[in-house]
């Protein structure tokens, strides 16, 4: 039997991408997204929802290039609010420049011409209320900004549908099995589907939905938080995305980007390890007093210029990590029908496209074309771990 029916775990960004490049690629597929809520109810629309294309790696570059011009071809032709604020890594030692002049040399083959290097002076004329202390300029994407993560999983449902496709919501997995021809048996809260492959795509409950599928994954969900600034009255500039973050020094960096007016969005970036799991169903949904003090310290150090005012509100989601902290994509080596998309922690939003169509590739014509040889994300080398 051809394999023609592709059921989808997990309705968040990176399973709904999926999704829809299932069904643009191939629209004689039966493809199903089942949710155990609803889409974007996970770490999707918790997400500060930054797509940007402000790194060094030639590879990180690419899929990020990718989902860039993605949300770029939504916003144009499906009303996708996209708003671009620019993005701006900070440099905290001289050495960093080599590197963006080597970024941008990379963005520029991937399409990406307006990146540019910024001094301290330049940095402070585009944000007046930033103190440089310690900081030598920056690397600036002018076309880069964010997206409401849960308007971005709604309309990708909605492509999905249209394309033929199916989404289920409120349909929790609770079983998982081989069927008698050799498919997959998945069991749920509203009934059983067949599949001949199944996408998991499932976020933070990834590792229990690979136990089923007996196609596991050592996934660590990890708990990260996000705050709403409320400033006492609005900028006259629009505040560009700000990553403040000292790779290898192993302190939590201050992000910070434009909601409105009068708000920003801030949290604390890290990326080593942290000890310890959360669980995705019982994790705290507000910022701990700790998050708090440490973000609000950071800012008033960063920020001094900011109209008064103070952290409103604080939120908690899940980043699904890997051991390695790149995404697992494709095959899984312990069972070719399952395909593996996810582990895109704190990333989501806008590696989504660049997973959903390299898995569609696969699926489809058995290859993954989009991405090179040896690529980070392959999940073959779940083999070594």
């Amino acid at each position: 039997m051809a394999q023609r029916r592709v059921v989808v775990i997990g309705g968040g960004a990176v399973g709904l991408a999926t999704a829809a490049h299932l069904t643009k690629m191939d629209p004689s597929l039966e493809v199903l997204v089942l949710e155990a809520d609803h889409v974007g109810s996970g770490s999707s629309s918790r997400s500060v929802g930054v797509v940007e294309t402000q790194y060094v790696g030639e590879f990180d570059i690419a899929v990020r290039a990718y989902g860039r011009e993605f949300c770029d071809e939504l916003a144009e032709n499906e009303g996708l609010r996209f708003v671009r604020t620019g993005y701006v890594r900070l440099a905290s030692q001289e050495s960093d420049f080599k590197d963006y002049e080597l970024s941008i040399k990379r963005q520029q083959d991937c399409g990406v011409f307006d990146a540019r290097v910024l001094d301290v002076t330049e940095v402070e004329k585009l944000i007046p209320q930033i103190s440089m202390n310690g900081r030598l300029g920056g690397l600036y994407g002018p076309s880069d900004g964010f997206l409401d993560g849960h308007l971005f999983c709604a309309l990708l449902m909605e492509i999905v549908t249209r394309q033929g496709g199916k989404v289920l919501q409120n349909t929790k997995v609770v079983g998982i099995e081989n069927s008698t021809d050799g498919a997959i048996l998945i069991e749920t809260t509203k009934g059983s589907f067949i599949a001949d492959q199944v996408v998991n795509a499932a976020g933070g409950w990834a590792r229990q939905i690979g136990d089923l599928l007996g196609a596991p994954v050592p996934l660590v969900p990890q708990l990260h938080s996000a705050a709403l600034i409320q400033m006492s009255g609005p900028l006259d500039n629009m505040i560009p995305m700000v990553m403040d973050y000292v790779p290898g020094s192993g302190k939590a960096g201050l992000y910070f980007r434009f909601e409105r007016a009068d708000q920003l969005v801030a949290g604390l970036h890290i990326e080593e390890a942290l000890d310890g799991a959360a669980d995705p169903d019982t994790y705290p949904e507000t910022g701990t007093p700790e998050f708090i003090g440490e973000l609000a310290e950071l800012i008033s150090e960063r920020l001094p210029g900011l109209p008064d005012g103070g952290i409103s509100r604080a939120w908690s989601g899940i980043y699904p990590m890997t051991e390695d902290r790149s995404p697992y994509v494709g095959s899984h080596p312990a069972n070719s029908k399952v395909k593996c998309a996810l582990g895109a922690g704190g990333n989501g939003i806008q590696l989504s496209p660049a997973i959903g169509r390299a898995v569609a590739e696969e699926i489809i014509l058995g290859k993954m074309p989009s991405l090179p040889d040896g690529n980070p994300w392959i999940a073959s080398r779940l083999v070594s771990g």
